[in-house]
């Protein structure tokens, strides 16, 4: 399993606590989950007194909200890769849908607390909301790209973009069987069911009709 992106850190000054607590703690979700990072453990792993972590955050759920906001800034890095060279349209939706799984797959525990964590902390720590709308944006260039009018393309790219999260939980979570040499192909057919799907959705009255609702 790829191992997600964190610099190795030779000498430690505390005025980079903060820095070495969101390294801990991702190397820490990474490995055993979201349930292995306590305040005391971070601690250990950093050479401090837990007391000093409360000076940087001041409680749990800021520090868990900063290693989420982390979290969805990997993903972004790793969408942006992924499309690098798509144009806007159908192949850059293919690109960033078949990365999706590909994070999902190598990264799962940083998938499903990403995921979650846009709702828990979304509204009290909107930098975790912020960080998942710039990956939203990606998907939205692309429905741009195959020339839905303006008004379809968030709305679109976030139904899209939430059906991938929901179809790779299934996956992780072992409920629904995917051999992996037949992985990428099936994703890559998902992902074109659900553009074309999409693009020959509801038509604008019936979408003023729900949102009137």
């Amino acid at each position: 399993m790829a191992q997600l992106s964190i610099p190795k850190r030779t000498t430690f000054r505390h005025g980079n606590l903060p820095d070495a607590l969101m390294e801990a703690a991702l190397r820490r979700l990474e490995s055993d989950g979201v349930a292995s990072i306590t305040v005391r453990e971070l601690a250990r792993d950093t050479g401090v007194n837990h007391r000093a972590i409360y000076r940087h955050f001041p409680d749990k759920a800021s520090l868990l909200a900063h290693v989420a906001e982390r979290c969805w800034k990997d993903f972004i890095r790793h969408l942006k890769r992924a499309v690098a060279n798509k144009p806007p349209g159908e192949p850059m939706l293919i690109a960033a849908g078949v990365a999706l799984y590909v994070y999902g797959r190598d990264h799962p525990n940083t998938f499903h607390f990403g995921g979650r964590a846009r709702s828990t902390f979304g509204d009290e720590y909107p930098r975790v909301e912020a960080a998942a709308m710039e990956a939203l944006q990606i998907f939205a260039v692309g429905f741009a790209g195959t020339g839905m009018a303006p008004d379809y393309v968030i709305w679109r790219a976030s139904v899209y973009m939430t059906s991938l999260q929901g179809i790779v939980t299934q996956i992780l979570r072992r409920r629904f069987y995917l051999a992996p040499e037949n992985a990428i192909p099936w994703m890559t057919d998902t992902c074109i069911m659900l553009i074309r799907g999409l693009k020959e959705g509801p038509g604008e009255t019936a979408q003023f009709r729900h949102s009137d609702n």
